[in-house]
């Protein structure tokens, strides 16, 4: 039954290239849908944004004195590692369009003491610094996000300097389960889904299309190494809070207040489902972390 999910509407729930649409979300909704997440923003118990952060710097092989921009650095996934290891003469800059976003990143820089980073306001598809300005760009979980990836990483690579190294997270194979969960609040859903991010011709979905991106984008050196990571949940109420805290909030949002009960039900019904299928609520979650350098 969870492997039959109907999986043609899953693309609206989380932070993943989709093909369902043509319509990229804008700039000012993402803010805006990022600034009301920021406050639980990957603090419900389940730390995902952060181990895929640290794990994304660490193949980087960065080094002290280097310059880092960490572009979509929501919380400070990537912007604290790096800017541990190039202290400490290097620095980092890291930009997001959601302002509370950015706060939480420099509330995360001071708790760690770390001063050779800072985070501004900025938008990850258009990144405004002079060209050969950084050692390494990384993206964490936010390519899928632009509205044209290949632009963005064409002008990443205007922005590193010869050799320079450019890393990105996005999405591998789809867990079942995760879409057997959240397509029960469909129904509930005003006015139908919302745009996603991603478009119809996204290469981001597979590995041949990202090599081929980042080529064509003037990098060479590319290379993808795949990890799954198991997502798993105390109970019911934990995951339907992380949901919250992911680009899937812009699903949630539009069920009205006097069904959302009803449309917690149905998901955590299924949750219960997952738990009973596999013994513990757990989802399976395919990361490809993608590298290359300025050729």
């Amino acid at each position: 039954m969870i492997a039959e999910s109907a999986a043609n509407l899953r693309k609206g729930w989380c932070p993943m290239p989709g093909d369902a649409t043509t319509d990229a979300v804008s700039t000012p909704e993402l803010a805006e849908v990022f600034d009301r997440a920021a406050p639980r923003y990957d603090r419900t118990g389940v730390r995902f944004f952060g181990p895929i952060g640290a794990r994304l710097v660490a193949g980087l092989d960065l080094r002290p004195g280097e310059d880092v921009l960490d572009v979509g650095c929501g919380q400070g996934a990537c912007t604290v590692p790096a800017a541990r290891t190039v202290a400490p003469s290097g620095s980092v800059i890291g930009i997001d369009v959601a302002p509370a976003m950015v706060e939480g990143a420099r509330a995360e820089l001071a708790d760690e003491g770390l001063t050779n980073a800072e985070v501004r306001v900025g938008d990850a598809a258009t990144p405004g610094f002079a060209p050969a300005r950084f050692d390494a760009v990384v993206a964490g979980l936010v390519m899928f996000m632009l509205p044209d990836p290949a632009d963005a990483a064409a002008r990443y690579r205007r922005l590193l300097r010869p050799g320079g190294r450019f890393a990105m997270t996005t999405f591998g194979a789809d867990d079942p389960a995760f879409f057997h969960v959240t397509d029960a609040v469909v129904p509930y859903v005003d006015g139908g889904m919302p745009p996603v991010p991603g478009r119809t011709d996204n290469p981001l979905r597979s590995k041949e299309g990202i090599h081929r991106l980042l080529r064509d984008a003037g990098f060479a050196d590319t290379r993808i190494e795949d990890e799954t990571l198991d997502l798993e949940f105390t109970d019911p109420r934990q995951w339907w809070a992380w949901l919250w805290q992911t680009a899937g909030r812009m699903v949630l949002e539009r069920v009205p207040a006097e069904r959302l009960g009803a449309a917690r039900a149905a998901a955590e019904a299924r949750m219960e489902e997952v738990a009973a299928d596999r013994g513990r609520l757990v989802v399976h979650w395919n990361v490809w972390y993608s590298y290359a350098t300025a050729g």
